[in-house]
């Protein structure tokens, strides 16, 4: 266009704008169920960069992979300890190479497999120790390939190399339940944005935290309620690629949107079945197109949303661009050379998790609990 005789270009991006996504579509019929393409209490969710979504069928210990169209196209994974099987399973995530990572939540071990569902390796049993977990659940993956995983049970964060060779931190050490903050009371969700920044959901202190790529605490938001920026129990965090946070607000049955320092920027949801309603929604995702998909656990459902697009003009400033990943920094010397995975690692008590529970406070000295069982 012309301005006072000089020619400007304006280039017109199109993002996500300030409100929420338009829903798409409902994958499930709602009912619960063992049938393909059913799902019970599906708790987990993410795709893969074809696109195809993998739900993790939580009570059915399972997962199924669906292509865009949610058709199913295979299902893999059973009721047991052994390797490959399943007791309820709360979150997968990919890695940076299409490795599809599983928190096996009561059997207290993570596992990994391939694009086709097979097996690959195990890592983590029941304890305290560095690789070792009580209820994992949240995992993330930074720009360094490094793993951060929520150990919700023992109320820390675990940090482990790429190949999940080496436990790199643990966020904070010798934990107990706290509402100090820096510390936690059992965290269900973990994030990562494109500069190594650490987002966790606090789950039982109804907030969430944020953390440098080291571990160092930076800041806490949110308090317990129902309002705009109020959580009751928050157990998954999704960061898009503006660097928005979106977090599934459990107990209020709503997803609430913010700014990376944590603003409110808007909410969505309601307890219902309904288009745009929830039943204790968990797991967040994101495509590459930046097509969303929210695990509606309770509806026994994976609701579909499609980006509201705006058109944003930029001139010299004023538009928000996604930080670009920065090149990795000089290697990290690991707090503990992880031992070789048992196979007969002792899996936890059996059951299905629930909305957010405490788990039991550990005294000095004592064995470590079993997980405690719960259901949805």
């Amino acid at each position: 266009m012309l301005i006072a005789g000089v020619t400007a270009v304006v280039v017109v991006f199109f993002m996500q704008g300030d409100g929420p996504p338009d829903y798409v579509v409902a994958i499930g019929d709602g009912k619960r169920g063992t049938a393909k393409g059913q799902f019970d209490s599906p708790a987990g969710v993410t795709v893969d960069s074809g696109g195809n979504l993998f739900v993790l069928d939580t009570n059915n210990s399972r997962i199924q992979r669906l292509d865009p169209d949610g058709t199913v196209l295979e299902i893999f994974g059973d009721p047991g300890s052994k390797d490959g099987l399943f007791s309820a399973p709360l979150r997968l995530r990919f890695n940076t190479e299409g490795i599809l990572w599983v928190s096996d939540t009561d059997n207290n071990r993570l596992q990994s497999f391939n694009t086709k569902g097979e097996f690959l390796t195990t890592v983590g049993s029941l304890g305290q120790g560095p690789g070792q977990f009580s209820r994992p659940i949240g995992l993330a993956f930074d720009v360094a390939g490094n793993m951060w995983v929520a150990d919700s049970g023992n109320h820390r964060i675990q940090k482990f190399s790429p190949g999940m060779k080496n436990v790199l931190a643990i966020i904070p050490e010798n934990a107990e339940p706290s509402s100090k903050v820096g510390f936690f009371n059992t965290p269900w969700g973990v994030a990562c944005d494109a500069t190594g920044t650490l987002y966790v959901t606090d789950t039982e202190n109804h907030r969430v935290q944020r953390f440098l790529k080291d571990g160092t605490f930076v800041k806490s938001f949110g308090t317990p309620g129902n309002k705009p920026g109020e959580f009751n129990k928050p157990t998954d965090i999704l960061i898009d690629r503006m660097g928005n946070l979106f977090i599934s607000d459990s107990g209020n049955n709503r997803v609430q949107k913010f700014d990376p320092q944590g603003k409110f920027i808007c909410e969505w949801g309601k307890m219902g079945n309904l288009a745009r309603e929830f039943n204790n929604p968990q797991q967040i995702a994101e495509g590459q197109d930046g097509t969303m998909y929210i695990a509606d656990c309770g509806n026994n459902r994976i609701q579909k949303y499609r980006a509201r697009k705006n058109p944003l003009f930029t001139q010299e400033g004023g538009m928000q661009i996604p930080t670009k990943p920065r090149a990795n920094g000089p290697s990290e010397t690991p707090i503990i050379d992880l031992p070789e995975v048992p196979t007969d690692a002792t899996p936890g008590a059996s059951g299905t998790p629930a909305r957010p529970t405490a788990a039991p406070t550990a005294t000095a000295g004592s064995a470590t609990p079993a997980p405690e069982p719960t259901n949805f």
